[in-house]
């Protein structure tokens, strides 16, 4: 468990085991295309779009266990991210903040607050989690930039 605390109006705490069944996790080779939300809208432009959506109905021919099937498949051997804007949003920063001071029992590193929209924890690796005691690594992504602020086993997060 890691907490978000500081200048924060509302301290939460975080559980990375969890973040398997959030669709908002990515797939580390999906954010490198591009990709910086795993939610998937549903689209209503037909009817036939629309009730499958709803209801998960007959598509021509049926696709809707091999579908599940890789989906089991892609959690058990993905490595996966997701992104802390919408974490951090429900902690509501100050208005003043400007560090997200990441740390572990050794070090920590600070991030400009203005890179929130980059931030990404990443919790699984082939399909496992990264650490016993569900701790995670960070990075800050850009596609222009790479990976900046690389940071292993996230304890602690302060905002400051």
């Amino acid at each position: 468990m890691i907490q978000i605390k500081g200048s924060v109006k509302f301290p939460i705490t975080l559980d990375s085991s969890t973040w398997i069944f959030d669709d908002r996790k990515i797939r580390i080779e999906d954010l490198k295309k591009g990709d910086f939300n795993g939610e998937k809208p549903i689209k209503f432009e037909d009817n036939r779009e629309w009730n499958r959506a709803i209801l998960e109905g007959q598509t021509n021919p049926p696709t809707l266990n091999s579908e599940i099937e890789y989906k089991k498949r892609s959690v058990l051997e993905s490595s996966f991210v997701i992104n802390m804007t919408p974490f951090f949003k429900n902690a509501e920063p100050s208005d003043d903040a400007t560090i997200i001071r990441l740390s572990n029992e050794t070090e920590h590193i600070d991030i400009p607050f203005n890179l929130l929209p980059y931030l990404f924890f990443q919790f699984s690796k082939d399909g496992k989690r990264l650490y016993q005691d569900n701790a995670v690594d960070s990075f800050v992504y850009q596609q222009t930039e790479g990976i900046q602020y690389p940071f292993k086993y996230v304890t602690h997060i302060e905002v400051l």
